[in-house]
């Protein structure tokens, strides 16, 4: 009985973080780049986007692996 109510509240918990996992996937990355962190900064907060704007409440500035900055949108 004991391996029973373990086993179910390990996969209660396996149920709960994989909703907090796809509650956090929600961001997209706008078009553009920049060529140092200071430019990405400086644009980050007026960034919008034509579908869903007021779905995105945070922004964020990235390297991507070609060395340039990228503005990130996410909820």
């Amino acid at each position: 009985m004991k391996r029973v109510i373990a086993a179910g509240a390990i996969a209660a918990g396996g149920l709960l973080t994989l909703g907090l996992g796809v509650a956090n996937a929600d961001e997209v990355q706008v078009e553009g780049s920049y060529s140092t962190l200071e430019a990405c900064q400086v644009d980050g907060p007026q960034v919008e986007i034509a579908q869903g704007n007021d779905n995105y409440t945070h922004w964020d500035c990235r390297q991507g692996d070609d060395g340039l900055w990228y503005v990130w949108l996410s909820n």
